[in-house]
């Protein structure tokens, strides 16, 4: 943010707190963004065509709120009229690649990379559920459905994170 990057910050949003792909991220118009403050979840197209939605955070509020004061409506909220969605998709990456040092958590020896937002969100919401009554099966398979998969066993590679911290994944 400090660097003028408020689209990039929302798109980090948009995967730590919905767990949403990269490419599901730059696909958000001011409608879908309407929508989705409207109903408080964003209705998403993924990976193969597969709609789903997901539930928003507080922090997802604000920041879409955000853009949509500075988006034309009708208009791609992380997508600058004339460039290209992967050319978009790259420039935020490159921004990774040069931030990644600058925002690691202490202590981290991971490198940030985009997806590894989908995984702390999975690890999250994994934990969250499990704390809230349900068995691990049935969390695996809620975070499953939340990241646009259908199969707890996908979920497990998500959850990896929860190995390495000592916690359990069912």
């Amino acid at each position: 943010m400090a660097e003028g990057q408020e689209n990039y910050t929302t798109v980090a949003c948009l995967s730590y707190y919905a767990g949403l792909r990269i490419h599901e991220c730059f696909r958000i118009d001011t409608a879908t963004a309407e929508a989705a403050l409207r109903d408080g979840t964003i209705t998403i197209k993924g990976k193969g065509g597969k709609i789903r939605s997901v539930p928003l955070s507080e922090s997802i509020h604000i920041e879409l709120r955000k853009l949509l004061d500075i988006t034309p409506r009708g208009h791609k909220l992380f997508v600058p009229d004339g460039v290209p969605t992967d050319r978009a998709i790259a420039y935020l990456q490159t921004y990774i690649a040069y931030a990644r040092n600058k925002i690691r958590d202490e202590g981290s020896v991971s490198p940030l990379t985009h997806h590894g937002l989908r995984h702390s969100f999975a690890a999250n919401k994994y934990r969250a559920l499990t704390a809230g009554g349900m068995t691990p099966l049935e969390a695996s398979l809620e975070v499953s459905r939340l990241l646009g998969h259908e199969r707890a066993d996908v979920t497990r590679i998500y959850l990896a994170l929860l190995q390495k911290d000592g916690g359990s994944n069912g």
